[in-house]
């Protein structure tokens, strides 16, 4: 498969400048270990609805809660994560559950939805089990109104996993499981968007 045709944060359905970007370099554990980079882009509706919410304020929990909600909305969205470090299969897909439980609690997906995609994951990203995520991959997501597309692509082009969903719901998990409270992701992706804009 050709790069260009890959899920791109320069995609046409995606708004650009001000107010549609979001990135932020995801630690884990108390040492900061340095997992990965984690770059959002919302579409042109999404972003003219966190401009007017965001522009000229200051970070809240009351606005972060707001500004939360309309990226989990979004109709187009693409998530991009590069790994800085290697990381084992089993050991992401943790990650992934553990985002996917904290949208769940957060009433922002059904947990009929939550146990399916949790299950599921082993078969998606199976083509990883015996390699798991090295650094320089990337983990793709492009989440349309009515599908998910997930790729994953290494630093020198090879395509691990390129999934295209189309099954009712499944496209509404990923927004959720990193702007939905308390995974790992919302604070840092939303301060990013409040701190490029002022």
């Amino acid at each position: 498969m050709a790069e260009g045709s890959l899920p791109s944060l320069e995609s046409s359905e995606l708004a650009q400048g001000p107010y549609s970007y979001m990135h932020m370099l995801l630690q884990k554990t108390i040492l900061r270990i340095n997992v990965a980079t984690v770059e959002v882009r919302v579409d042109k509706q999404a972003q003219s609805r966190l401009a007017g919410l965001a522009r000229g304020q200051a970070h809240s929990n009351g606005l972060e809660q707001q500004l939360a909600n309309v990226a989990i909305g979004a109709e187009h969205a693409v998530v991009q994560m590069r790994f800085k470090r290697d990381i084992p299969l089993k050991r992401y897909i943790g990650v992934v559950r553990d985002n996917l439980e904290a949208a769940r609690k957060a009433g922002l997906i059904a947990a009929d939805l939550e146990k399916k995609v949790s299950q599921g994951l082993p078969e998606w990203f199976g083509a990883l089990v015996d390699r798991g995520l090295l650094k320089d991959d990337r983990l793709i997501y492009a989440v349309g109104p009515d599908s998910l597309r997930t790729v994953v692509v290494s630093a020198a082009g090879q395509v691990f996993v390129d999934r295209l969903d189309r099954e009712q719901g499944t496209r509404r998990v990923v927004l959720p499981s990193y702007f939905g409270p308390g995974t790992d992701t919302r604070e840092g992706l939303l301060r990013s968007l409040l701190e490029a804009n002022r």
